[in-house]
């Protein structure tokens, strides 16, 4: 029986290899949406999405402080870094009983899209968020790429398949 998926154990956020400290609980991750054209005409009952192989519409990935932090300002300046997100997912195995761990690995570069500066509340969080325009995105689980996509270099792999290398020749 294949163990099943629980939830992340904790994780770590990483400006290139330097930790971000001050990070709040969650990071919003980039929601994938394949660019389309709806197709419709003769012999069609009605009408369908047609998604475009490998296309996605503007994807962001938003980081919150618990407050004001010079990181913020910095992840502002368009520098190309990498953030890199590293987390321990547990599964709970019903055979043994057991509980076991797994790593992920995302990890994206973009370009600083906006910052929310946040709120100021006596004994509160300011809550401030970057938020950045994701380019390349790679989902890795234990070691095993599950997903690679780079928007400016024709890249689009899903589970170590290259979806869009028939149309790179093509073209």
């Amino acid at each position: 029986m294949n163990p099943i998926p629980e939830k992340v154990v904790n994780y770590n956020v990483y400006d290139d290899t330097e930790k971000l400290v001050g990070i709040a609980s969650e990071v919003t991750l980039p929601s994938l949406e394949n660019l389309s054209e709806t197709v419709s005409g003769a012999g069609i009952l009605g009408e369908y999405e047609s998604p475009t192989p490998g296309h996605f519409g503007s994807m962001t990935i938003e980081i919150p402080f618990r407050t004001i932090l010079d990181k913020s300002f910095q992840l502002m300046k368009n520098r190309g870094r990498s953030i890199v997100l590293r987390a321990a997912q547990q599964s709970y195995d019903v055979s043994s009983g057991q509980a076991s761990t797994r790593p992920l690995k995302i990890t994206v570069r973009g370009i600083p899209k906006g910052l929310e500066l946040g709120k100021l509340a006596v004994g509160g969080m300011t809550e401030s968020k970057n938020t950045m325009e994701v380019l390349y995105l790679k989902v890795e689980e234990n070691g095993k790429v599950l997903l690679e996509l780079d928007k400016l270099n024709f890249i689009f792999k899903v589970q170590g398949e290259d979806l869009l290398a028939d149309i790179r020749r093509q073209i």
